[in-house]
């Protein structure tokens, strides 16, 4: 019999606090990186969303002690961002830049966005095997949300989705922490939801989610005593989360009832419907985001294979109702105008979670045998495969939008500066109608009229579409206007984002209205300081609109006229299709209003740039005559009577530019 003692073995507890800590170090150091990566990503989309301005407006009048209102004197709320709108205030309050902040917070809220992906994906789904192999697929989700272009895109947007993304995501984790913890304790997720559902209104149909859930977790308990079950769910401990959330909500909703009078949003109102049309619109939107992020469903498949867990099967369930319940929702409130992908942005880390389980219930599920470290390398392989694919797919096009709202907002401001300094020379408020409204009613600070509805009561509650128009397709969701009540309020001018051109429904309808055709008139400006001009429909006095020759109706005038002016307007930008463009002006012209002289005006533009003078000078001399305030048509005969050595003819046409557009010539 030996005499020596069996040597001791480590207390296998210091192995394993020694393997966490290095696991948790390295984790850290590599979500650092993410951070970093993810933070340079989304500064290159520096850029700030015109409905950010829509925003920063309400904040600006409810700091000045105007209310929480657009308009001074009208209370709508046209904002879906009730914390984010208190938030920037405070921001004001406290003297800093709000409008920075918005971005600066943006920035943070989703990187903590980030950290809490990681969290649910190591503590609530840790996967028991080698160290590297549990780092990769508890990274791998925090990677693809990292490098997604529209998550960075609407992170810097000054909206409100970076907030909103980060709240969802960390009431997430923290109600899986909760049903983890036997013990009872302070239930956090339910204010984390509360504060979800103040920052935009579908953080009320995340706790109902949960709710839901919660529900099911109880119903399918082991104890098959359904008295129990009751008791389970009337616990003091549940009856106080539902409390914290629901108590608030109704107080919240009351105050929004009492203040605005109603009980959702104004934009609530303006954008949605109950029509095919939104649903197919809803259904494409969808379509889009499953193409750009899972491989044209793929992935969405993928997700399913979670089901086959035995383990935290209640969990992944709650995920999956997050996911599909979700954008069943967005399906049917027919999707979202802006782009990139914004409504499923605060939903990415939950889908991109439910990815990187899927793949690893697969890979578990295809070869139980094989070594760890193959199934770690086909996990990097997936996570910077389809991260580079991705990036490859969508970074110019996104780069693109940023681009051109970038643009958008700088042309917003030049109009705004413009308009407040003919507020200012007029001594009073201006009414000025549009459909792009944020910067330049942040900027303008006039009476804004949003011809869509969003900030408007009238045309979100009272819309008056017609149908020759709304029943074709155009770029634009928002099908709610309401063309009488608009010139009802006589605004001084109506501006168009896309100039000259009517595009939107309400915009189109406009054109419809005798009214609109009398009173108003294309007003050209020109700002030196930056070297640049844009387009604004002028309204004419009662006096010059009296004179405005618009007599005898045409007898084959047909309201869809407008479409064709659109569709030709959209053609003649092809320089090869010249005649196919005249052709469907002319057919404008046929089916139109009398006193109507724009196509005429642009026909001539198009002959000339085919170098035809004689029909370009003929169809010029043709606007002049429908209508004499078409400044641009006196403009081209001023040059041509000049050129031909005809000066009285030439002076006339001068002396009708200084009187009609005197911005143009000064």
């Amino acid at each position: 019999m030996s005499s020596k003692k069996p040597a001791k073995k480590a207390p296998q507890k210091n192995i394993k606090t020694s393997s966490g800590l290095s696991k948790m170090k390295i984790a850290y150091a590599i979500l650092v990186i993410f951070g970093i990566i993810f933070y340079y990503y989304c500064k290159s989309f520096d850029f700030i969303q015109d409905d950010s301005y829509i925003t920063y407006r309400y904040v600006k009048n409810f700091t000045e002690g105007n209310g929480l209102v657009f308009n001074t004197g009208e209370k709508v709320e046209g904002y879906t961002c009730f914390l984010w709108v208190i938030i920037l205030s405070f921001v004001k309050v406290l003297g800093f830049n709000f409008i920075s902040a918005s971005q600066t917070l943006g920035i943070i809220s989703s990187l903590l966005t980030l950290f809490i992906t990681y969290r649910i994906s190591s503590k609530i789904f840790p996967k028991n095997r080698d160290t590297f192999y549990n780092l990769t697929f508890s990274l791998i989700a925090v990677l693809l949300v990292a490098v997604n272009g529209s998550f960075a895109y609407w992170t810097v947007s000054g909206m409100e989705t970076g907030l909103f993304g980060f709240l969802v995501t960390l009431g997430v984790y923290l109600y899986l922490a909760e049903n983890k913890n036997k013990k009872p304790s302070l239930p956090l997720s339910s204010i984390v939801f509360l504060l979800a559902a103040m920052t935009r209104p579908e953080g009320n149909l995340i706790f109902a989610i949960t709710v839901l859930h919660k529900i099911i977790i109880i119903l399918k308990s082991k104890s098959s005593d359904s008295q129990s079950k009751a008791k389970i769910l009337i616990s003091k401990n549940n009856l106080l989360w539902f409390a914290i959330y629901i108590i608030p909500a109704l107080i919240f909703m009351f105050w929004r009832y009492s203040y605005y009078g109603y009980l959702f949003p104004n934009t609530f109102y303006a954008k949605t419907g109950s029509s095919l049309e939104y649903f197919k619109t809803g259904l494409d939107y969808f379509w889009q985001f499953a193409k750009d992020y899972g491989l044209y469903g793929v992935l969405i498949a993928l997700t399913l294979v979670n089901l086959k867990k035995k383990e935290r099967l209640f969990d992944i369930l709650y995920l999956l109702m997050i996911f599909f319940i979700f954008c069943v929702y967005v399906i049917f409130i027919g999707g979202d105008v802006l782009r990139p992908n914004r409504f499923f942005v605060p939903i990415m880390p939950v889908f991109f979670i439910l990815v990187q389980e899927g793949l690893n219930e697969l890979i578990s599920l295809l070869d139980k045998k094989r070594s760890f470290i193959y199934d770690t390398i086909l996990g990097l392989a997936f996570a910077v495969g389809f991260s580079y694919y991705t990036y490859k797919n969508e970074y110019e096009q996104i780069k693109k939008f940023a681009f051109t709202e970038k643009g958008l907002v700088e042309k917003m401001m030049l109009t705004a500066g413009w308009l407040k300094t003919k507020q200012t020379d007029a001594g009073r408020p201006l009414v000025v109608a549009a459909t792009t409204i944020g910067a330049v009613s942040y900027y303008s600070e006039v009476t804004l009229i949003d011809m869509l509805g969003l900030t408007d009561k009238e045309v979100a509650h009272n819309p008056q579409p017609i149908a020759e128009i709304s029943s074709r397709e155009v770029g634009w969701r928002e099908r709610n206007y309401n063309v009488g009540y608009i010139l009802s309020r006589k605004p001084d001018y109506i501006y168009f984002s896309t100039g000259l051109k009517p595009s939107a429904f309400a915009e189109r309808g406009l054109f419809t209205s005798d009214e609109f055709i009398k009173y108003y008139y294309p007003y050209y400006f020109i700002v030196k300081e930056k070297n640049t001009g844009d387009i604004i429909y002028k309204r004419r006095s009662d006096e010059q609109a009296g004179k405005h020759p618009l007599t005898q109706p045409n007898p084959n005038y047909q309201k869809s006229f407008v479409n064709l002016y659109n569709q030709a307007m959209n053609t003649s930008r092809d320089k090869t299709k010249i005649q196919e463009a005249i052709s469907l002006f002319q057919q404008s012209i046929e089916k139109g209003p009398p006193g109507w002289g724009t196509p005429y005006q642009l026909i001539g533009e198009l002959y000339a740039q085919a170098n035809d003078t004689a029909k370009a000078f003929e169809n010029y001399k043709k606007a002049a005559d429908t209508d004499d305030y078409n400044v641009i048509a006196h403009v081209y005969l001023y040059r041509t009577y000049t050129q031909r050595g005809d000066t009285a003819n030439a002076l006339k046409s001068l002396e009708k530019i200084q009187k009609y557009n005197p911005d143009l010539v000064q």
